[in-house]
């Protein structure tokens, strides 16, 4: 039976996955400094759970200890175009950083970056948005973690909506010109949220 880190990570990239999803066809003011690539969605890649299979290991290991961790985000849902940035979420027992956390993370490649007005701490690795990865430590169980799952499962079980929020993404960069942010998308994916069974 696995132990530790092997207990701990659950991709649930492939087989809590609805079949007709597996059949488908493949702000602070540092931030305006950043290089940005070209504002486009990238089309959904068959590599994204695996960039996320390899790279979660060595984040629990320098945040634990982790209670669980999750791919989350656009790219943990088949079929989903999106920022081709692998979003962690990472649950920890209290927001209180084991010492020394944030110094093993910038080894591994990342910076930090606070916490984006929400009871989390981000760190991000990549030279330019959108970034490579993208870690949310958050409480586990906690409102914020929930949200993460339930969205994500959400668009892996409900095919149109995610289709829905595709297109929104892409109106937003077509309107925006540039990068949305998670406020921007909110109009959609509050509604989901405030609608899941009780």
């Amino acid at each position: 039976m696995p132990s530790g880190i092997d207990q701990i990570l659950r991709s649930r990239s492939s087989g809590d996955i609805p079949e007709h999803w597996r059949n488908r066809e493949s702000t602070s003011p540092a931030l305006f400094s950043i290089p940005v690539l070209p504002f486009k969605l990238s089309p959904y890649e068959e590599r994204w759970p695996r960039l996320y299979n390899e790279e979660a290991p060595l984040v629990v290991r320098a945040l634990g200890p982790v209670v669980a961790v999750e791919h989350v985000g656009s790219t943990s849902v088949p079929g989903l175009a999106g920022k081709p940035t692998i979003d962690i979420a990472v649950g920890i027992a209290s927001l209180d950083l084991t010492e020394g956390a944030k110094e093993r993370m910038e080894r591994l490649g990342y910076s930090y970056g606070g916490d984006l007005g929400q009871p989390q701490h981000v760190f991000r690795k990549g030279d330019r948005v959108p970034w490579h990865f993208l870690v949310h430590a958050v409480e586990h169980a906690s409102p914020m973690w929930n949200d993460f799952l339930y969205f994500r499962d959400y668009l892996r079980t409900h095919p149109r909506e995610a289709e829905r929020y595709a297109a929104l993404k892409a109106s937003l960069v077509a309107e925006r010109g540039d990068w949305y942010h998670g406020r921007n998308k909110e109009a959609f994916i509050r509604p989901v949220l405030d609608a899941r069974p009780t």
